[in-house]
């Protein structure tokens, strides 16, 4: 069935009726979807630790901000370059078994840099962090277009997006306190434990659709009859046919600007606080909780439920998200005026709006692969996405910290931020043209940019 079948359908039913039709018994799709949320903190909260740490360390091991940009910047090094193999295991061997044993080295990684004795080896465990957590965006993406279908996409992809805020919110001022009161290396120890327990509930809790035996038949129906990919897999020729794909390309360089803005923010947050305010770690901790707390409720709000009831009311489903998403990004833009920021509050005030507008954006940009890749290949094109993304985020973090060492402030940083956003805008806005992507072949619909 069409995805686009649901819009003018919806038009057409009673609220009785469409309840009747699209709420089956049964809620095991959430259920998942929690679940798929639930790793997203756990990877953000292992990411997050070394930017709470950061000040500590660079008093530690005598480092400068370009240094330490450094080693804020190792555990992209290692995602990035995963990305595309690991889009394609995940196509290959599905979300299921390969979590399992990308799980378990999270909490490795953690527990060597709890340990770690020099720069060295802070930098190696980074990257091993970066190769375990490799396909975790690229999985729940797939997992979310097997287990939910398009009238729901937008929603069930927030959570898992929206996770992501939702880890930094509580991330930071957790592992702040932590380290306030036992030093950096507790930090990292308890988001070692956390990852190790995660490992236990994703191996007894995850299966794909097709395998998981409790399912009740009318959700399943539900499911697939809405759209969903449950047994989609695929190998080197649909790899080949998304990497040919114009459109694809124009969509992933989109996500990369979207990508370099969000993690600067994250990435240096705590220490632009320390430093331009002279805040302590655990004052900058609260501080940033602030902007992600109202991203987490601006994502799931407007990204996730007004996008799905827009579609669901008819509008057409192409011109909804390529308005969501782009203005999401120029909202984005604000993160530009928190460099000349005169206070604490009045910066954290300002980032709030950026993050607020990436937030609202970031949910259709992850459910694009979902509704343009051809069969068998929805993790090689979110590998692609997350590779573009976290190539950008890899520069952008090492060029924020070299421009705020030469020119003695973040301002310079967060304005060419603004100037990268701009480029997403205008990219977004010519791959999200108005056309019915799904009611042909989606490989041929896919070369039309």
């Amino acid at each position: 069935m069409p995805a686009d079948w649901w819009p003018g359908a919806q038009a057409r039913l009673t609220r009785k009726g469409w309840r009747t039709l699209v709420e089956p018994r049964g809620r095991t799709r959430w259920a998942i979807g929690g679940l798929l949320a639930g790793g997203i903190v756990v990877n953000f909260l292992d990411r997050t630790a070394i930017s709470v740490a950061s000040s500590s360390i660079a008093d530690e091991f005598g480092l400068d901000l370009q240094q330490l940009g450094v080693v804020l910047s190792a555990f992209t090094w290692s995602y990035c370059l995963v990305q595309l193999p690991a889009g394609m295991l995940v196509d290959i061997l599905g979300v299921s078994r390969l979590t399992r044993i990308a799980s378990a080295l999270w909490a490795v990684a953690g527990l060597l840099t709890a340990v770690a004795g020099g720069v060295g080896p802070i930098i190696l465990a980074r990257l091993l962090l970066g190769v375990a957590e490799g396909p975790s965006m690229v999985g729940a993406s797939k997992a979310t277009a097997a287990w939910f279908p398009v009238s729901e996409r937008g929603m069930a992809t927030a959570l898992f997006d929206g996770a992501t805020k939702l880890a930094n919110m509580v991330s930071f001022p957790v592992l702040a306190f932590v380290m306030s009161e036992w030093g950096w290396r507790a930090g990292f120890l308890f988001s070692a434990a956390v990852s190790l327990l995660f490992t236990v509930v994703w191996w007894w809790g995850y299966r794909d659709p097709s395998e998981y035996r409790s399912l009740r038949p009318a959700e399943r129906e539900f499911i697939l009859r809405g759209g969903a990919r449950d047994t989609d897999r695929g190998g080197l020729r649909q790899f080949r046919s998304a990497l040919r794909s114009g459109r694809v390309w124009t969509v992933a360089c989109g996500f990369a600007c979207y990508g370099y803005t969000i993690n600067i923010v994250l990435t240096w947050m705590p220490e632009f606080l320390q430093r331009e305010f002279h805040v302590r770690l655990l004052q900058s901790g609260f501080y940033s909780m602030v902007p992600w707390a109202i991203a987490t409720v601006a994502e799931l709000a407007v990204g996730g439920w007004l996008v799905d009831r827009l579609i669901r009311r008819g509008r057409d489903p192409w011109v909804v998200r390529r308005t969501v998403l782009t203005c999401g990004l120029a909202l984005g833009g604000t993160i530009g005026a928190a460099g000349s920021a005169g206070s604490p509050a009045v910066a954290v005030c300002w980032m709030s709006v950026s993050l607020a507008g990436l937030a609202i954006a970031a949910p259709v940009a992850w459910a694009l692969p979902g509704l343009l890749a051809p069969p068998g290949a929805v993790g090689a094109v979110s590998g692609l996405m997350n590779f573009l993304n976290t190539a950008a985020t890899a520069g952008g973090v090492l060029l924020t910290g070299w421009l705020a060492q030469m020119t003695g402030s973040f301002d310079a940083p967060f304005l060419f931020a603004v100037a990268v956003l701009a480029v997403g805008v205008a990219l977004y806005w010519r791959a999200l043209r108005p056309v019915p992507v799904r009611e042909q072949d989606p490989a041929r619909q896919l070369h039309k940019v």
